[in-house]
């Protein structure tokens, strides 16, 4: 059987042009990187329109769809997406696998083809990010009945939503090659916010707000869709805040090794948070970094982290509690690298999901 994968990529240098998630993208060439796929579509999200470049067609790693109707914008952007849906369809032989990055706007008409008009196309979804719909009508519905009408899902945190049946959790998965990646020997009194910086996702005004009550650490921001004003205030008012933009790849690489402690400090009642898992904890801890979280993980078991609550006062004690850390402490929560990547190598994805697509579902 055929095995062919459904995301959302562009070459490395054009990720930031085209504002993809950079996460997403990583996500996507980490589960790439071991050959386990015979075919590699991608798609755009609605979002990106004009003329696309060249570089993006000419990657042998994948086949970018992309219809020139995304030129003409408007309602005709929107159509081009179900065109390049239909030629997706077009192209998915029969008796194959398809694995959906996510199931939403961009792909669920494809969903709704394979399983009408070619049923013997077995249908698998990896739920990375799905935010549930609190009350009244939404879309998300929809896709979340889509998503348990596949025959398999690999989920990156638990939920009751998602059928148990021929269901696997793995928070994230680490690439096929990830040598000299270098290992803490003296903490640091260094912590970094990197992502998505909403309020959602980052509590950015909590972090802000704490670390200018504690000049004795440096916090380094990094990221996109966060309140640049503040920022830049915060930054140019205290000495150990430092706004970097949004970095390159290589150059955000470079800042998470210069630091100590990684943030991730969602906002735990909020329903973006509640079927899915931040992709920087498992960077962090293959690149041996401490993480520091306001959420509670299960799937993380028998890895150390650092849980802190996340309201002003309990955050602000909880970093508080971090700095009075002895250094043999502190160690016990770094360099895991290596147990991370037993636990989600790329390889142990495959063998995953070959376990779901041998199952028998009927």
């Amino acid at each position: 059987m055929s095995r062919i994968f459904w995301t959302c990529i562009l070459p490395e240098p054009l990720i930031g042009k085209y504002k993809l998630s950079f996460a997403a993208s990583n996500f996507s060439f980490n589960l790439m990187s071991g050959g386990g796929f015979d075919r590699v579509y991608s798609m755009m999200p609605l979002y990106v329109g004009g003329e696309m470049d060249q570089e993006a067609f000419e990657d042998n790693r994948f086949e970018l769809i992309y219809d020139k109707l995304r030129k003409r914008g408007g309602f005709l952007k929107k159509l081009a997406v179900l065109k390049e849906q239909w030629i997706i369809f077009r192209e998915i032989p029969r008796d194959s696998v398809i694995w959906f990055y996510n199931l939403n706007t961009l792909n669920a008409f494809l969903f709704i083809l394979l399983k009408l008009f070619k049923p013997t196309v077995q249908l698998n979804v990896i739920v990375l990010d799905f935010t549930p719909v609190m009350s009244g009508w939404g879309l998300n519905r929809i896709y979340l009945r889509f998503i348990n009408m596949a025959h398999g899902r690999i989920c990156l945190a638990n939920s009751s939503l998602f059928k148990s049946y021929n269901n696997a959790i793995l928070p994230g998965v680490i690439p096929a090659n990830h040598e000299g990646i270098p290992k803490i020997k003296d903490p640091g009194k260094n912590f970094l916010l990197s992502g998505v910086l909403s309020e959602e996702i980052a509590q950015l005004s909590l972090v802000l707000k704490t670390f200018s009550q504690l000049p004795e650490c440096d916090l380094y921001v990094t990221g996109n869709k966060g309140d640049e004003k503040m920022l830049k205030e915060y930054s140019e008012k205290y000495s150990n805040i430092h706004w970097y933009g949004q970095l390159a790849f290589p150059r955000y690489m470079k800042l998470l090794h210069k630091i100590t402690f990684q943030l991730s400090t969602r906002d735990p009642k909020a329903p973006e948070n509640q079927c899915n898992f931040p992709s920087k904890i498992i960077e962090a801890l293959l690149h041996n970094r401490v993480v520091v979280s306001t959420i509670h993980y299960p799937q993380l078991n028998g890895i150390q982290y650092i849980e802190v609550e996340s309201n002003a006062e309990a955050f602000l004690q909880g970093i508080q509690t971090i700095l009075r850390m002895a250094d043999d402490e502190l160690l016990t929560y770094a360099n895991q690298g290596e147990l991370v990547s037993q636990l989600f190598d790329v390889h142990q994805w495959y063998k995953i999901m070959n376990d779901i697509e041998g199952a028998d579902i009927h």
